[in-house]
């Protein structure tokens, strides 16, 4: 299993004319945060639940936590400056993996911002803790949400399949 590092970095690297992750301070939920973040932050959230839908298996280990715009890996969040200014060109060492990836980078490029947010809101690990505050009461249980995962990720399950 790949670190969530490795793989932000990676998604990061597949924007070639760096026109996905921008830079962008926005306000979303009265929260000020950088388009980018937020949007990586999704992508890796997303990319989890269909992985885990996919496989019954997580693409990454580290924890994630329900905030008011959606799902968010705190590691990521935190370091997100540092993920995007590092320029070299990251690999994942499992072809599969790396396969995925760059499926769901390019299903996912072009979807609105609101729309990947709200993806994220469809959660129910998300519907039951993104109103507390403390980090313990937010953490999103994967494991517990397999059916769901199915159910909700089957479309681009679909996608990814045809492709």
């Amino acid at each position: 299993m790949e670190k969530v590092e490795n793989i932000a970095k990676y998604i990061l690297s597949l924007d070639k004319n760096n026109d996905i992750f921008i830079n962008k301070l926005i306000t979303l939920h009265g929260r000020d945060c950088y388009e980018g973040n937020v949007r990586l932050n999704k992508y890796l959230h997303i990319m989890q639940m269909v992985y885990f839908a996919m496989t019954d298996k997580k693409l990454f280990d580290e924890d994630m936590y329900a905030f008011d715009n959606g799902v968010i890996v705190n590691e990521v969040m935190n370091n997100y400056a540092y993920l995007k200014s590092t320029k070299e060109s990251y690999d994942i060492s499992d072809e599969n993996v790396k396969s995925y990836i760059e499926k769901m980078f390019n299903i996912l490029k072009y979807a609105p911002l609101e729309d990947l947010i709200e993806i994220s809101h469809q959660d129910e690990e998300w519907k039951k803790k993104h109103n507390f505050y403390q980090k313990k009461d937010q953490l999103i249980d994967v494991d517990g949400q397999k059916e769901n995962y199915k159910i909700m990720c089957a479309d681009f399950i679909d996608m990814l399949n045809n492709d």
